[in-house]
């Protein structure tokens, strides 16, 4: 009988469409993925995970010092739901008790993680995308901001959008990823301009200006923030 299965694995730059008929979660420990799922792109990292439903085809391709934990786990496990939920909206932010569950995990060991580990933490990956999951309602929100993340963002349509009060919704995305609004909204502009570095030929100053900042200093500072490289060499090191 299958059952839920954690490995922690790396993937080269290439990879071949892959399917199998169970659910997985991607989920970043270091660096990022580059994701297709079912012909759709997605740029994955630690602030941004992904759901493969049963079926769906899929490929990746990273650096050599990425790192990943890989969740394997039996439809049944899934109800109907919350299954159709993920198929639906694939490319999940990432709630903090998650992050902090894939740490501990990464501690356990390397290649495949002991059936004990597994069986204490899957129930908190499966309470947390869940329908009455903390981050659950802030989803969409988060998926809307991914997809457009140079458009302005005020935290009072962030707010608009979820249905609640500004200091609400500050409350929210505190509890569900341990970040403001604004804090996440920084974190997608930064993850779309790495995507862009990496497999266009735009230059930084347009890169910059279509996610949202202010001008190429302000990428700039926050590449070396989060990657301690800027824009030109991220694009090198993407290339070689």
């Amino acid at each position: 009988m299958f059952t839920a299965a954690f490995n922690l694995r790396r993937y080269g730059r290439t990879s071949s469409v892959d399917r199998h008929d169970f659910a997985q979660w991607v989920v970043p420990l270091q660096g990022e993925l580059a994701f297709e799922l079912e012909g759709r792109g997605a740029r994955l990292d630690v602030w941004q995970g992904a759901f493969v439903a049963p079926s769906a085809g899929h490929a990746q391709s990273a650096l050599q010092d990425d790192r990943f934990l890989i969740v394997d786990c039996p439809a049944a496990l899934l109800d109907d739901d919350t299954l159709q939920c993920l198929a639906q909206q694939p490319v999940l932010a990432l709630p903090a008790p998650v992050r902090a569950m894939a740490r501990r995990v990464c501690v356990a060991g390397a290649g495949q993680i002991d059936a004990a580990v597994v069986a204490r933490e899957m129930p908190l990956l499966l309470h947390a995308f869940s329908l009455a999951g903390s981050a659950t309602r802030l989803q969409a929100v988060c998926a809307r901001i991914e997809r457009q993340p140079g458009h302005a963002w005020p935290v009072e349509r962030i707010a608009a959008e979820v249905g609640v009060s500004v200091s609400r919704v500050h409350a929210l995305f505190r509890q569900a990823f341990g970040l403001s609004p604004h804090a996440w909204l920084s974190s997608c502009r930064l993850r779309w301009a790495r995507g862009q570095l990496a497999a266009t030929d735009a230059t930084i100053a347009q890169i910059a200006q279509h996610a949202g900042y202010s001008e190429q200093s302000a990428l700039t500072r926050a590449l070396r923030r989060e990657w301690g490289m800027s824009p030109a060499e991220y694009r090198r090191r993407q290339r070689q």
